[in-house]
C-alpha cells in the first residue's frame, strides 16, 4: 500500500508539472506576438489558452492539487481501519451509550449533560458534547455498524491534514508551498496517530485538532484583511475545538505569541484575535461550569495511582525526574515510532531518578530544544522554527506530568496536537538545510534531493501506520499485541483478561472453549494482580468469572476485596447481590442490590436482579415492580420483558403474561424458550390447538428442548391426541430420562385408546414416583 501510495504521488506531482509546463509554453508564445495581439478582432478564439492555464483563476490550483493528494494519502493509510470494530472506549462513547442511541432525538440532550452521562454517573465528569453529537447523528443512520463512525474519524483526520496544510501555507504567506506540504505529508503519515484515527472514541481529539487550525487559519484571514465576520467565525470555531476536546487550552498562548510575535501585520488586530480567544475561552470554562455543577459532576477527579503512578511517587524529585524521562519518550516516539502502545499504566513506566539515562538524555533534548528557540527568536523574531519549537513545547506541557497530573502517565493521543509542531519542525529544517530558502513550486516534488526524503518516510511511517490500523481490528487482538510489548502494564494485562472474559467469551459458543477462554482471562488477571493487588476493576472482574463458574466462595472473596478497596463500586455490589441470590441468601441479595442502587440509581442490571431475587421469593409484585424500573431505563432489554411475562404468569394474569411475551418475540422472534412460554399461556387457558403450534415452533428451533417436548406432550394429552402424546413423551425420556413427570400422561394416554396392558405397565412406573397415582 505505501508503495502504491508513493507511485501515484509521484505521478499526481508529474502531471502537475506537465501542465504547468505547457501553461509556461504557451504564455511565452503569447507573448512573444508582442501587443497587436491585445487587439485581436473579438471572434479569435482563444479558449485552448486559457483551458492550459493553472493557478487559481482556471483550473485546479497548485494548492488545491496538493490538497487532494493529502486527503488522498489520508484515505490510502487509515482505509484497512475500515474493518475494525468497536475497541476500548468506544463501548463507551458509541456501542453502549443510551443517549447517543437516541439518535436525532438524543443531540439536545448530549448538549446539556456531562461527557460520561450516557454510559455511568461520575462525580467528576467533563463535558465534550460535539464528538457525541456526531456519534449520535451516526447513531441514527447506520446504527451499530462500526465501519461508518471509522470512515467519519478518516474524514475529520483528512481534513486536520488539509487544514494544517492550509495553516503553513498562510504561515509562510503563500510564498513556500512545498515546504508547507512537507509539513502536512509528516503530519499525515506519522504513525502516532493511529490511536486516535482508528479509534472511534478518539473523535474529539480529531474535531478539536480540526476546529483549532481552522480557526487560525481564520484568525490569519482575519489579519490580513481585517473583516469582522472573520474574528467572529474564527473566535466561534475556537470554542467548537474547546467542546471537542479541552488541550486547544494551550492556544491561550499560542495564539499570542503567533499573531503578536510570527504574524504581526497589525497589532491591533493580533489584541482582538488574543482577546476573542480569551473571551472563547472564559465561554467554554462557565458553560462547562454550569452544565458540570447541574449534575453534581464538577468535583476534583481524584486520579487513581493503576492510571498514574506519580500521584504517589516517593518523593517530588522522582515525581519530575518520571516526568522529564515520560517527556523523552513523547520525543523519541516522534522520530521512532515504535513501539506504539494503546496504554500506559502501572508499571509500564517505572519511576526514574536524575541518574536514568533516559532522564539525562530528555533533559539534554530539551533544553537544547528551549535554547535553540530561544536563540533563534532573539536572532530573528520572525523565524518559523522558532515557532514550531514553542508550539510542540506548549502543547506537550499539558501531558507530560511536569506541572499538572493528569489521568494516565502517558498517551499517544496526547501527541496528537503536540505532533504538529515537530511536523513543522520537519518542514522548516527541510526548508533550511535542503531547499535552502528557495521557493520552489510544486515541480520541485519530483526533483531527486525532495523525493530521496518523501518516499523512504512514506514507505517507513506508511508502512508502520497500515500495520498498526490492523492492530485495532478488535479489543482481543489489540491487547495481545500490545501486551507482547509492554508485559508489565497492570491495566493492559487487566483489559486483555476483561476482553476475553467478556467479549470473546459471549461470541464463542463450544463449552470446552469457553472455559479456556476463562481460563486464560483469569491468567491475566491474576498477572495484573500481581503488579497491583490494590487494582479494584481486576478483583471485580474475577469476581465475575468465578461467579459464571458458579465457585461462588472464590466469587464472593473477590467481590468483597473490591468493596474493601472501593465501598461504592456498584458493579461489585451487583456481583456480591447475584452471588447471594446463587446461594440462596435472598434477603441478603436484595438488601446488596438495592445498596448498589444507592451507589448509582441509574445501574439497570441491579433492578434486574433484585426482580429475578424477588421471583424466587414469589413475591411477584415486587418483582414485577423492579423488572418495570429497568425497562424504563433499557425498555427494550428482553430479558426483563420475559421475566416480567413468567412473574404475571406465576401471579395467573396470563392477559398480561401474553403481552410481555409478544413483546418479547419482537425482539427475538426465533428465541425457543420465548415462544415455549407463550405457549405455556395457552396451554394454561386451554386453547390446546394454539399451544401445540408454539410448543412445535419451539422444538423446530431447538430439538433438545426437554421443557418444550414436556409440554407439547400434556398439550397432545388435552386436546386427546393420544398417540402423539405418548410419542413426545417418550421422546423427552429418552432425551431426559430423570424427566419422569408426565409419566402419567402415557397411562392415561394408553388407556384413554383402550390398550389396558400398556396403561397398567405405565401405571406401575408411575406408582413409583407418585404413589397415589391410580388410573381410573
Amino acid at each position: 500500500m505505501p508503495i502504491l501510495v508513493s507511485w501515484l504521488l509521484v505521478k499526481t506531482y508529474k502531471i502537475a508539472y506537465f501542465t504547468r509546463s505547457i501553461s509556461q509554453v504557451m504564455s511565452k508564445q503569447q507573448q512573444s506576438k508582442g501587443k497587436p495581439q491585445a487587439t485581436q478582432p473579438a471572434n479569435t478564439k482563444t479558449e485552448p489558452l486559457q483551458a492550459t492555464q493553472t493557478g487559481p483563476k482556471a483550473g485546479l490550483s497548485h494548492f488545491t492539487i496538493l490538497s487532494l493528494v493529502l486527503a488522498a494519502l489520508s484515505f490510502a493509510l487509515y482505509f484497512n481501519s475500515l474493518h475494525n470494530g468497536f475497541v476500548m472506549d468506544d463501548v463507551i462513547m458509541v456501542k453502549e451509550n443510551t443517549i447517543v442511541a437516541k439518535g436525532f432525538a438524543g443531540i439536545m440532550e448530549l448538549l446539556a449533560t456531562p461527557h460520561m452521562r450516557g454510559y455511568l454517573i461520575i462525580p467528576n465528569d467533563t463535558y465534550r458534547p460535539l464528538s457525541l453529537v456526531m456519534f449520535a447523528i451516526e447513531h441514527e443512520f447506520f446504527g451499530l455498524n462500526p465501519a461508518p463512525y471509522h470512515f467519519f474519524n478518516i474524514v475529520v483526520f483528512a481534513g486536520c491534514v488539509v487544514l494544517f496544510f492550509s495553516f503553513l501555507h498562510r504561515f509562510f504567506d503563500g510564498q513556500k508551498i512545498i515546504v508547507a506540504f512537507i509539513g502536512a505529508f509528516l503530519f499525515a503519515i506519522h504513525p502516532t496517530h493511529t490511536e486516535v484515527v482508528a479509534n472511534i472514541k478518539s473523535r474529539d481529539e480529531l474535531l478539536c485538532f480540526f476546529f483549532a487550525f481552522m480557526s487560525l487559519n481564520i484568525f490569519m484571514k482575519y489579519m490580513k484583511e481585517g473583516k469582522i465576520q472573520h474574528l467572529l467565525i474564527g473566535i466561534f470555531t475556537l470554542y467548537l475545538s474547546f467542546i471537542s476536546k479541552e488541550n486547544v487550552i494551550t492556544f491561550i498562548g499560542v495564539v499570542p505569541v503567533l499573531f503578536f510575535l510570527f504574524k504581526n501585520d497589525s497589532k491591533q488586530r493580533a489584541l482582538f484575535i488574543t482577546l476573542g480567544t480569551v473571551l472563547s475561552t472564559i465561554a467554554f470554562i462557565a458553560i462547562r461550569a454550569v452544565i458540570l455543577d447541574k449534575y453534581a459532576a464538577n468535583e476534583t477527579r481524584q486520579i487513581e495511582f493503576i492510571d498514574n503512578a506519580l500521584t504517589q511517587a516517593p518523593d517530588f524529585m522522582t515525581r519530575i525526574a518520571t516526568s522529564i524521562q515520560i517527556s523523552g519518550k513523547y520525543l523519541a516516539l516522534l522520530f521512532i515510532p515504535y513501539p506504539l502502545v494503546c496504554n500506559y499504566s502501572y508499571n509500564a513506566i517505572p519511576y526514574a531518578s536524575f541518574a536514568n539515562v533516559g532522564v539525562i538524555a530528555s533533559m539534554a533534548a530539551y533544553g537544547f530544544m528551549i535554547w535553540s528557540a530561544v536563540t533563534r527568536f532573539i536572532k530573528n523574531n520572525k523565524d518559523p522554527l522558532a515557532f514550531a519549537i514553542l508550539f510542540y513545547l506548549a502543547t506537550i506541557a499539558l501531558f507530560n506530568n511536569m506541572f499538572i497530573l493528569i489521568g494516565a502517565e502517558m498517551g499517544e493521543r496526547f501527541l496528537f496536537m503536540a505532533s504538529a509542531g515537530w511536523c513543522m519542525a520537519g518542514a522548516f529544517a527541510v526548508d533550511r538545510w535542503i531547499l535552502k530558502g528557495e521557493t520552489p513550486d510544486i515541480s520541485a516534488l519530483k526533483s531527486p534531493k525532495i523525493l530521496a526524503i518523501l518516499v523512504p518516510l512514506l514507505l517507513v511511517f506508511g508502512g508502520l501506520t497500515i500495520a498498526r490500523n490492523a492492530d485495532w481490528k478488535d479489543s482481543v487482538s489489540l491487547y495481545r499485541t500490545d501486551l507482547a510489548k509492554s508485559p508489565n502494564d497492570s491495566r493492559l494485562n487487566y483489559y486483555l483478561g476483561t476482553a476475553l472474559a467478556e467479549s470473546l467469551y459471549a461470541e464463542e459458543t463450544d463449552p470446552v472453549k469457553k472455559k479456556e477462554i476463562d481460563k486464560e482471562a483469569k491468567e491475566h488477571l491474576r498477572v495484573a494482580l500481581s503488579i497491583y493487588p490494590q487494582f479494584t476493576e481486576a478483583n471485580a472482574e474475577m469476581g465475575r468469572i468465578f461467579d459464571r463458574l458458579q465457585q461462588y466462595d472464590s466469587a464472593e472473596y473477590y467481590d468483597k476485596r473490591t468493596l474493601q478497596l472501593n465501598p461504592n463500586h456498584p458493579i461489585a455490589t451487583n456481583n456480591l447481590g447475584s452471588v447471594y441470590m446463587a446461594t440462596g441468601k435472598y434477603r441478603e441479595a436484595i438488601a446488596t442490590f438495592k445498596r448498589a442502587l444507592v451507589v448509582n440509581p441509574n445501574f439497570v442490571l441491579a433492578y434486574f436482579n433484585m426482580g429475578r431475587t424477588y421471583n424466587q421469593l414469589k413475591e411477584y409484585d415486587s418483582a414485577i415492580y423492579n423488572y418495570k424500573k429497568m425497562l424504563e431505563f433499557q425498555p427494550g432489554y428482553p430479558e426483563a420483558i420475559q421475566e416480567t411475562g413468567v412473574a404475571y404468569f406465576s401471579k395467573g394474569q396470563y392477559d398480561s403474561a401474553e403481552v410481555y411475551f409478544k413483546k418479547a418475540l419482537v425482539i427475538n422472534p426465533n428465541e425457543a424458550n420465548m415462544i415455549n412460554n407463550l405457549g405455556a399461556i395457552y396451554l394454561n387457558t386451554k386453547n390446546y390447538p394454539q399451544a401445540i403450534v408454539m410448543f412445535s415452533k419451539s422444538l423446530s428451533l431447538n430439538p433438545n428442548y426437554i421443557n418444550a417436548y414436556s409440554n407439547l406432550g400434556r398439550a397432545y394429552f388435552f386436546n386427546k391426541q393420544y398417540d402423539l402424546c405418548i410419542q413426545t413423551i417418550s421422546k423427552q425420556l429418552s432425551l431426559d430420562p430423570k424427566q419422569v413427570t408426565n409419566i402419567p400422561y402415557i397411562a392415561l394416554s394408553y388407556q384413554a385408546l383402550g390398550n389396558l396392558e400398556q396403561a397398567r405397565k405405565y401405571e406401575a412406573v408411575s406408582k413409583q414416583y407418585f404413589s397415589d397415582f391410580k388410573l381410573k
